[in-house]
């Protein structure tokens, strides 16, 4: 998983880093260094993510459509 998806998976549920971090059970700082290409996602995470979030067909749906947007005007989501 990019840190682009992970960023991706949290602007989806409409959370903000802190309470991601919180749903997630990591801190707040490994999400900001996560998302700031700072750090990997681990499969430990990835493994809560899969625990707490259902991601349905539209969230693929979504994250197809803000990677386009992302990558044709360099808009930093």
């Amino acid at each position: 998983m990019t840190n682009e998806t992970f960023k991706l998976i949290r602007l989806y549920s409409g959370l903000s880093q802190r309470a991601f971090a919180k749903k997630i059970s990591v801190g707040h700082g490994t999400v900001s260094m996560i998302e700031g290409g700072k750090r990997r996602v681990t499969d430990n995470v990835k493994s809560k993510l899969a625990a707490h979030f259902d991601l349905t067909p539209d969230f693929f749906i979504y994250l197809e459509k803000m990677k386009g947007l992302s990558h044709i005007s360099n808009v930093n989501t």
